[in-house]
């Protein structure tokens, strides 16, 4: 199998086969990112994912699902990615795919382009969206606005084609927990994700964002603070959507199946933020200061 630089898949595909498709990131400019650095984006050849697919039917026949990994395979043309599937397919018949995206993945795209691909097999994308706070995803340099989410997102729901998302949070800095949670329910609650993974930004000082905490510019948000955006965040959210803290970068852990476990799932937030001590803040400070990779 062929792999270059970090192989990234979110945690539930952990028991995919991982299929090489492209290398790197076509936007490779948030500044919260190290994953990218040095790897200029670039398809796989068609050779090569040839190969691995050789490989892949050689020595785990019956394989019904591959994640095609890279920074965000999905912004490739719908040419593309249907010649692709057709390869998959030809050795692993009936099989479906999963990949990364980015908002603007979508941008080259028609509803039925998007139809078509779900068709090929597409299922399931994985959108890094981040926020649906315009001063933060001009902030950390996404390439997009919020009305782009709504927008591109909109087409996969017009399409039919199942997507998932991950949330950002912390990137606001510190004193935007609430603000930043509201704006971002505003975005969401005009899409449909089926799955959330709430996540809160750890970073490095090799990033853009660790030199702007360097020079005094950025103000992370405290470990309560993350605790008080995540709260805000399940209480606006109005669409059905499985949100899930199960990451190493939360210092809080659970699943969410909105809106049934929404009143237990408050409950639960209240009381952690409630009982939340001084000696919690110095404790998984130290323990975020500590991660070296995600």
């Amino acid at each position: 199998m062929h792999y270059t630089g970090p192989v990234i898949r979110p945690p539930y595909e952990a028991g995919s086969v991982m299929l090489e498709v492209t290398v790197g990131c076509t936007h490779n400019s948030c500044t919260f990112c190290t994953y990218y650095k040095g790897h200029p984006f670039h398809p796989a050849p068609l050779e090569q994912v040839r190969a691995d697919l050789a490989e892949i039917a050689r020595f785990r026949p019956g394989t019904d699902h591959i994640w095609a990994a890279g920074g965000d395979p999905f912004s490739m043309s719908t040419r593309r990615l249907l010649e692709l599937a057709a390869l998959v397919h030809e050795y692993l018949p009936g099989a479906t795919i999963s990949t990364y995206a980015r908002v603007d993945s979508m941008r080259n795209k028609t509803v039925d382009d998007l139809r078509a691909l779900h068709d090929a097999g597409y299922t399931d994308i994985m959108i890094g969206i981040e926020s649906g706070d315009d001063e933060v995803l001009a902030h950390v340099n996404k390439g997009y606005a919020a009305a782009d989410v709504v927008e591109q997102c909109g087409k996969l729901d017009e399409a039919g084609l199942p997507y998932n998302c991950i949330y950002l949070g912390g990137i606001a800095g510190a004193g935007r927990a609430e603000e930043t949670a509201a704006r971002s329910a505003e975005v969401f609650n005009q899409i449909r994700p089926r799955f959330m993974y709430l996540t809160t930004v750890t970073i490095f000082p090799d990033s853009e964002l660790g030199a702007e905490v360097a020079r005094g510019d950025f103000e992370p948000m405290s470990e309560l603070e993350r605790f008080r955006e995540f709260r805000a965040l399940v209480a606006a959210l109005e669409n059905p959507i499985v949100v899930d803290t199960r990451l190493v970068t939360n210092s809080i852990g659970f699943v969410a199946e909105l809106p049934a476990d929404r009143e237990e799932c408050l409950a639960a937030l209240d009381k952690a933020i409630a009982g939340f001590s001084e000696d919690d803040e110095r404790r998984l400070s130290r323990r975020r200061a500590m991660m070296r990779t995600i």
